[in-house]
């Protein structure tokens, strides 16, 4: 019996507030079509620019055999 972690993808993203909130529905749609989960999610303004940056990581959601 192996012990397997589940496959995870981190992103960075640097963009316009409008822009971030297209790229989270676009992160969103890809997770429900390839079963994962969006298990992290941080936004935040860089200083006093108009520039966001977005944290996000997804997780495999696996099928457990008992």
């Amino acid at each position: 019996m192996t012990n397997r972690k589940a496959n995870k993808i981190r992103l960075k993203v640097t963009a316009g507030w409008e822009d971030l909130k297209s790229f989270y529905s676009t992160i969103e749609s890809y997770a429900q079509f390839k079963s994962f989960a969006i298990t992290h999610n941080k936004t935040k303004q860089r200083m006093d620019t108009p520039l966001y940056d977005g944290w996000y990581e997804l997780t495999e959601i696996e099928d457990r055999k008992s």
